[in-house]
């Protein structure tokens, strides 16, 4: 892994020391000024105030002594308040290992000093003036009085003050700690002093895994004394003081992430050169592995994070805290079965080892159940890893969001959409995007409700770019996902191409099967700021610490309207429309119970890393995530076929016995009938017809546009006109299409109207005596050309063609020499057009009796050839075969005046050709194929002008 090293411009420490001093006692004086004049308003002097809480502090041998033996264990319950999931330290307290700080690696003192305490060895009285200005100012206003804490407050908080007064967010809390820290450094004074504070300090911190104090944290995880601690070690350790969760056991992404931050801290202060610091980055760490037995341990992790969260790690893990989960023990003993058991059935056929699943009751939106993996204990496919919180792409189990976004912008059920090759612009990619169908297949006009319901790609990504991806995003992360952080995403965001939680995917289906509300308890305000969602999943019912005090008691359930009614039932509607899945699913699939309705969505990405199946009753929210932890592919590994059999297992489960109940429709929603396949009023000449739901004001007021009818011609096979004989003439409906779908129209080959009037009778220009046939009106011409038509009058005594330019020229050019002989629709003359381009105006003069009879059409002539250059793929690209399906050939063509097809060519052999801009071909590829193949493209113009590409060479290699 590579990092770039940004070197910052240093600073004077001199001067800035200086400074930083000046500052310093300027702050304490108003500082201490004020804590004077509040101290004196509650009664008492600060001297007598100071006395009394300086006596509080313990002599050196206590502070030694309650560092080992002055905590109590925090433990976890499931819902009924029996069953004891997990108890946060172990009877023997944890493990701990008082050192000297001699004993202590000096990297890992200069790192903790250079993150928590930068001003350790100078501040007065061992009190972080910044935070003691930010708590004067919160008790001047009645807020909490917390602010960033020096390590001599730190280690008062957490060693010398009890347990229950730890938890207090009190100002009296925050004037003692400060009281003490003041008497902490006035008995231990200068370095010797502030050195054995720091001793204290390192021996104190919980660092996760049972670990107190810095040696029993370098033995769990490295398996090595703290004195022996190297600088990517250390810095690897310190920020664990914090966040315990974040250890590189249980998070190493986040843990290498902040282990980078301190290495910078420290090369910002001065404790280590730039090479030091990308040396430490670069170095590949041994962690050693963890051992303890817990009950649903991914469910006893999660809430473990959220109790640190709220109530800091020193009082999660020796606060005494008892905590009642929303966990139903017996529901999370089957689901760990039927997922396990459903994963063993998957090994063979589909290469899947690991699952996971997500159990919410829809009505309270509590977590019932948890499972992370299949196996917390099985290294061999990373069971510790919590894959229901791991980000992942969820495939087209995303696709949901995408149709919200746009039945909230006036698109109904009954949209059409054309599911036709095409070919999208996809900033900020450079790349135009080019979807295919998991069938790879296209099947032409779609209503938005089948696009949904068979999860059809192509639709979904035009939807999304009428839509616009930032809307998409925005409707995603206000139902609950919290892993979109990017500003802009492209449309493969719509395919799921961007990552999501599998719980945070059960939480925003959540949000349909309640009427587009979402139901939870509320986020600590500096999450809401990084993640966007007001409201988590409910999974703590109650807290109360070691004195039995209530801390928190889940009773008010929080609400917030993400969706309206109207949208979030057209949703479940499609969702739960078993019929309308049946041509992409077939009728017996696993996201149907026969007793009830459920809704359900699919999800399968690339390459069969993940497959996901996520649905729901007006009951229950389940997930089901498949696949391997570390990302090796799945053979065959669709969502249906891996994820779907186990949610349905699961849902069968939890809706034994239970009695049904239905989505409830809102108001706002009206019924009307339409074609069924414009999805506009239906008319005389549509053949079928369909009921759908539209929110109100939203039912189609246009007519069927599709399906047209023609008079046709039998005889000529034309238009017919009026000259045409009626028992001739025959009314024929036809499907018309718009331009995007004429590539599909054609390969389908579906009948199309004519395109040209009946000449077989009545007048025309094929019966006149003086006409010109060909070219037709404004017809692109170029190079020479052909000039047919009549000149075969009674009498006829010569005749000539001319041209001039515009559509009534000025004046004429002759065009080859005068004819004596009559034509009967054949070859006039030969048009050199060479040098010519714009509109200009043929004209056939016969001379006839001294007469002159003239006949005119105008052209576009063009000699002009289009441009052409391949997009993708490029020259000297590499597909691996396995890895890569097809190869998408993408053409930008374009001409002055028309274009009409480009050819796609292949080691010479014509592929075939698109007449629909963009230009783009599939190649699928073969076994054969793995070699250097050559592509070029060759683009037409109306004129007949052409232009070949310059050949690219691809590669093709095997596995």
């Amino acid at each position: 892994m590579h990092y770039k090293w940004v070197l910052p411009h240093k600073r004077s420490k001199m001067s800035g020391g200086l400074l930083a001093l000046r500052f310093s006692i300027a702050v304490l004086m108003v500082v201490m000024v004020s804590f004077l004049v509040f101290l004196l308003a509650v009664g008492g002097t600060v001297f007598s105030v100071y006395a009394v809480y300086a006596q509080e502090l313990p002599s050196a041998e206590e502070v030694e002594r309650r560092s080992v033996e002055t905590f109590e264990t925090t433990r976890i319950y499931d819902r009924t308040g029996e069953h004891l999931l997990y108890e946060m330290v172990p009877a023997e307290g944890g493990r701990r290992t008082w050192v000297p700080i001699s004993d202590v690696s000096e990297h890992l003192r200069k790192a903790t000093i250079a993150v928590e305490d930068k001003t350790f060895y100078t501040n007065p009285g061992g009190i972080n003036v910044t935070g003691l200005v930010r708590a004067v100012w919160g008790i001047m206003r009645g807020e909490d009085a917390g602010g960033g804490s020096s390590i001599h407050q730190q280690l008062v908080r957490n060693v010398i003050m009890p347990p229950e007064e730890r938890m207090q967010r009190s100002y009296i809390r925050k004037v003692k700690e400060m009281v003490l820290s003041f008497e902490l450094s006035r008995r231990y004074p200068g370095i010797e002093g502030r050195q054995k504070v720091l001793e204290w300090y390192l021996n104190n911190i919980f660092y996760g895994h049972h670990a107190y104090g810095v040696e029993a944290a370098a033995q769990t995880y490295f398996g090595k004394s703290a004195a022996e601690l190297d600088l990517a070690e250390a810095a690897m350790l310190v920020p664990l003081g914090n966040k315990p969760a974040l250890n590189p056991i249980d998070a190493p992404e986040e843990a290498k992430g902040r282990q980078e931050l301190v290495l910078d801290q420290m090369y910002v202060q001065g404790y280590i050169s730039a090479e030091e610091a990308w040396e430490a980055k670069q170095k590949s760490l041994v962690i050693a592995p963890p051992s303890f037995d817990m009950d649903a341990p991914h469910f006893v992790l999660y809430v473990r994070d959220l109790l640190v969260e709220e109530y800091g790690s020193e009082a999660v893990y020796g606060g005494g805290l008892n905590v009642i989960t929303s966990l139903d023990m017996e529901m999370q003993a089957e689901a760990e079965r039927i997922v396990r058991e459903g994963v063993s059935e998957l090994r063979d056929d589909h290469n899947a080892h690991n699952g996971a699943t997500v159990i919410l009751d829809a009505e309270t939106n509590e977590i019932r159940a948890m499972v992370g993996s299949v196996d917390y204990h099985d290294e061999s496919i990373d069971g510790q890893v919590n894959m229901a919180v791991s980000p992942r792409q969820p495939g087209s189990s995303f696709k949901p969001f995408v149709y919200a976004a746009a039945l909230a912008q006036g698109y109904t059920p009954a949209t059409m959409i054309m599911d036709v090759r095409s070919s999208f612009p996809d900033p900020p990619n450079p790349a135009p995007y080019v979807p295919e169908n998991y069938s790879r297949t296209f099947h032409g006009p779609i209503l938005l409700r089948q696009a949904l319901a068979c999860s059809y790609n192509v639709p979904t990504v035009a939807i999304a770019d009428k839509v616009g991806t930032e809307k998409v995003a925005d409707t995603a992360r206000a139902m609950g996902i919290t892993t979109l952080d990017k500003a802009d995403y492209g449309l493969a965001l719509a395919l799921g191409g961007a990552e999501a939680k599998l719980l945070d995917m059960v939480y925003a289906f959540s949000v349909f099967a309640n009427g587009g509300t979402m139901y939870g308890m509320p986020v600590a305000s500096d999450r809401v700021e990084a993640e966007g969602r007001r409201l988590d999943p409910v999974s703590i019912l109650e807290v109360t610490g070691p004195d039995g005090r209530v801390l928190h008691k889940h009773e008010n359930l929080g609400r917030q309207e993400v969706l309206r009614p109207e949208v979030a039932f057209l949703l479940t509607d499609i969702l739960s429309d078993n019929k309308a899945r049946v041509p992409a699913f077939g009728s017996d699939n696993p996201l149907e119970l026969e007793d009830r309705p459920v809704a359900a969505k699919t999800g399968t990405t690339n390459d069969f890393h993940d497959g996901w199946t996520v649905g729901y009753t007006p009951q229950y929210v389940v997930g089901v995530w498949v696949g391997n932890a570390d990302y090796e592919k799945m053979k065959r590994g669709s969502g249906v076929r891996t994820a779907g059999p186990i949610w349905n297992a699961l849902m069968r489960y939890l809706h034994e016995g239970l009695r049904v109940e239905n989505f409830q429709r809102p108001s706002g929603l009206e019924t009307a009938v339409v074609d069924s396949v414009s999805g506009k009023l239906p008319t005389e000449y549509s053949p079928q017809r369909v009921q759908e739901i539209f929110i109100e004001g939203t039912v189609p007021v246009e007519e069927d546009d599709v399906h047209h009818p023609f008079r046709v011609c039998n005889e000529s096979g034309k238009l017919a006109t009026a000259h045409c004989p009626p028992d001739q003439v025959e009314e024929v409906v036809f499907e018309v299409y718009p331009p995007e779908a004429e590539d599909w129209v054609r390969e389908r080959e579906i009948p199309q109207p004519p395109e040209t009037h009946c000449d077989m009778h009545g007048p025309s220009l094929a019966n006149s005596e003086v006409a010109i046939i060909e070219p037709k009106l404004f017809a692109p011409v170029g190079g020479v050309v052909p000039l047919v038509g009549n000149s075969r009058p009674e009498g006829l005594e010569k005749y000539w063609l001319q041209y001039g330019e515009g559509m009534d020229p000025q004046s004429w050019v002759r065009i080859g020499e005068e004819h004596g002989h009559r034509v009967d629709n054949g070859v006039l003359e030969h048009w050199d057009t060479e040098g010519l381009d714009g509109l200009y105006t043929l004209q056939l003069c016969v001379a006839v009796g001294g007469d002159v009879r003239k006949a005119s059409v105008p052209v576009l002539v063009d000699n002009t050839p289009p441009t052409v250059n391949i997009i993708s793929p490029v020259s000297g690209q590499v597909f691996v075969m396995g890895q890569d399906e097809w190869i998408n050939i993408q053409v930008d063509a374009q001409d002055n005046a028309s274009m009409d097809r480009v050819a796609f060519h292949l080691d010479g052999e014509t592929l075939g050709h698109s007449t629909v801009a963009p230009y783009t071909m599939r190649w699928m590829l073969s076994p054969s194929d793995t070699e250097t193949r050559k592509i070029h493209v060759t683009a037409y113009d109306e004129a007949g002008n052409e232009t070949e590409s310059e050949p690219i060479e691809v590669r093709v290699t095997g596995r």
